[in-house]
């Protein structure tokens, strides 16, 4: 009985270890700077500002949700991120609306995601979410 709750405790201090904020994560941000629309609503040309620590390099999807009457049209994507810098550097990704989907248009859209960036010893996953009005070009 005793091995059995020494298992759990140590399984529960790993876990926790584990899942506890990286200091990587407490140094990332993410804002979304423009979004422009791109054929006729088909995508959408998405631009984030991001800051995260040096020598971190990965990617972010990208989603994008906009009232369209009483449907919700959606787009996704992703944006590359080559390597972090420490301070704020503009990455730009698209987002495609779904085949047979609603097109997106000019005006108040809900944009999220998540950066999966790493290096050889650590991951960090900033995650975003904002209210963003899509323009033209």
């Amino acid at each position: 009985m005793r091995r059995i709750i020494t298992a759990i405790a140590l399984l529960g201090l790993s876990l926790s270890i584990m899942l506890a904020p990286t200091p990587a994560s407490a140094a990332s941000s993410v804002d979304v700077t423009s979004a422009t629309l791109v054929a006729r609503g088909v995508a959408v040309d998405i631009t984030l500002t991001v800051t995260c620590p040096a020598g971190l390099s990965g990617a972010t999807e990208l989603i994008v949700r906009q009232r369209s009457g009483d449907r919700v049209a959606y787009a996704s994507g992703w944006a590359p991120l080559n390597s972090c810098t420490g301070e704020p550097q503009a990455v730009t990704g698209r987002a495609w609306v779904e085949g047979g989907g609603l097109v997106l248009h000019r005006g108040v859209a809900l944009i999220s995601g998540g950066f999966e960036l790493c290096n050889q010893d650590v991951c960090d996953y900033p995650t975003f979410e904002q209210t963003f009005r899509i323009t033209r070009k």
